[in-house]
């Protein structure tokens, strides 16, 4: 589950900052069009603005995917290990359906509707616009699929642990007390 996080992760900032960048020349390109040729771009605002919803869909999955996003942890620090495993699957939980109703399914609808309309400028179908929402969506549901798997295993792992560290404990004190 880590090298599938790890190469949505890597797709996202690959995809993200090539967006950036890209962003950063057509800005450029405005601005000297604008103010040097006197004869401003058509395309460039329009162009800017597209990408930028772009980028903030895939920055907030990439957010959420990273726990670089908000979080409200002091109630579940306060809860026992088990409680807290649960809250966090329950939080997980509704984070994947929202993503799916809303996002996936409420996308859909949405880039459905738009299909016949186009941009002014650009003149690409407006559909392409909103289709971030589902693609936000989809890996938003995948990062939270993991999580939840991680939420599962690691206290299958984390009880294993424990286990084999009091197994190591009690195999120390016999050998001390020469009972090994």
């Amino acid at each position: 589950m880590q090298r599938i996080q790890k190469w949505m992760n890597k797709g996202i900032i690959f995809i993200t900052c090539t967006l950036l960048t890209v962003m950063v020349f057509m800005a450029v390109w405005q601005v000297f069009s604008r103010y040097i040729l006197n004869s401003p771009s058509t395309i460039s605002e329009e162009f800017l603005r597209y990408s930028l919803i772009w980028i903030s869909m895939l920055g907030a999955a990439y957010a959420f995917g990273s726990k670089k996003h908000l979080a409200i942890e002091l109630f579940v620090s306060k809860l026992t290990s088990d409680k807290a495993r649960k809250v966090n699957i329950l939080a997980e939980g509704i984070v994947l359906l929202f993503a799916i109703v809303v996002m996936i399914i409420g996308g859909a609808q949405t880039v459905s509707l738009a299909t016949n309309q186009y941009s002014a400028a650009l003149g690409i179908p407006m559909s392409t616009v909103y289709f971030s929402l589902i693609v936000s969506g989809i890996l938003i549901v995948m990062y939270s699929i993991i999580s939840i798997y991680e939420i599962i295993t690691k206290e299958k792992v984390q009880m294993y642990a424990e286990e084999a560290e009091a197994t190591e404990t009690l195999h120390y004190h016999n050998k001390k007390e020469g009972l090994h």
